[in-house]
């Protein structure tokens, strides 16, 4: 079972790409250590505000798969540097 959940996001505090840039590594590289997931950047890389993660993860059951990727969104929306705005999740 693969399972797949596209986030968005809004970045209050951020004034420049850099700080932007600075955010996301951190967030990303928390929920890939945390939880063994696959997580990149997937659209808006040239606006500072804004932000949209593509995470997958791979499982035998599609229960393991939805657990780890409601906990990885959990540490994601914990972040007090960004708001998720939308959460949509895919299964193949």
């Amino acid at each position: 079972m693969i399972g797949y959940v596209y986030i968005e996001c809004f970045l209050y505090d951020v004034h420049s790409l850099k700080e932007k840039r600075s955010i996301i590594k951190q967030v990303t590289n928390q929920v890939t250590k945390k939880f063994n997931v696959s997580m990149t950047e997937i659209e808006y890389h040239d606006t500072w505000q804004r932000a949209a993660f593509g995470v997958a993860v791979v499982s035998r059951e599609k229960v393991k798969a939805e657990q780890i990727l409601q906990q990885a969104v959990r540490l994601i929306d914990s972040s007090t540097d960004l708001d998720t705005t939308i959460i949509e999740y895919e299964w193949l």
